[in-house]
């Protein structure tokens, strides 16, 4: 029983995560308001968020700001290039469905269906886009390129994503006053979908022949090398 008050105990350290990423909602919600700078915004909460899952988070403050900084120009450029998309993405399938409303054939539901399907690749990609650069020292073509074979190469897991990112909109819509929270939650919890994605498409080293808690361990710290 005395074990529950013990501030190494597994709970505490998952309450203790779980405040960080309230502060880090925060930070979130304050840098992204220029718009401009969400997608600097967001890479820099899953730069924090996926090192809370192995463990290896830094300091709130200073682990935001570092990543923020450094991944300003990709993340930006993501953002905007996603921006663009799904505006045009959008246009088309508000367009489509004016078109289906109108006519209602079956040339119609085609098109609806395609710029729909168009549109959910596109919302996919970025979802896996920003957790991607965090963890990974690509060029933006790569990352776009790569975040798109990841969405739909694991879409049972994508699926799983979307539902938590969904949940938590549903939360927003009823809660709109703290949805940056809602935001924050759902990052934290897909962090470790994200996480066990990645962890697939590292190749362990062929001479390691370490413990499986030691692998477990090497393997992670692989993982993060790749971003410098």
């Amino acid at each position: 029983m005395s074990g529950i008050f013990n501030p190494e105990n597994k709970f505490w350290d998952f309450i203790g995560k779980l405040a960080d990423v309230t502060f880090m909602s925060m930070l979130w919600l304050i840098t992204s308001l220029p718009i401009v700078t969400a997608g600097a915004a967001t890479t820099a909460f899953y730069d924090f968020t996926m090192h809370q899952v192995n463990d290896r988070e830094g300091t709130v403050w200073r682990s935001y700001f570092r990543s923020f900084r450094k991944n300003f120009r990709r993340g930006t450029a993501i953002w905007l290039i996603e921006l663009a998309a799904v505006v045009f993405f959008g246009f088309d399938f508000w367009a489509a469905w004016k078109y289906f409303v109108a006519t209602g054939g079956v040339w119609s539901i085609v098109v609806l269906g395609m710029t729909a399907c168009a549109l959910i690749l596109v919302l996919l990609t970025g979802f896996y886009a920003y957790p991607m650069l965090a963890t990974f020292d690509f060029p933006v073509k790569k990352l776009v390129t790569n975040s798109f074979i990841m969405a739909v190469g694991n879409l049972p897991t994508t699926l799983v994503i979307l539902l938590i990112f969904g949940i938590a909109a549903v939360a927003s819509y009823y809660l709109s006053g703290i949805f940056f929270i809602f935001f924050g939650l759902a990052v934290f919890f897909s962090s470790y979908f994200f996480f066990a994605v990645f962890w697939r498409y590292t190749e362990k080293d062929e001479d390691e022949e370490d413990s499986e808690e030691d692998l477990a361990s090497a393997r992670a710290k692989k993982l993060f090398s790749k971003k410098k």
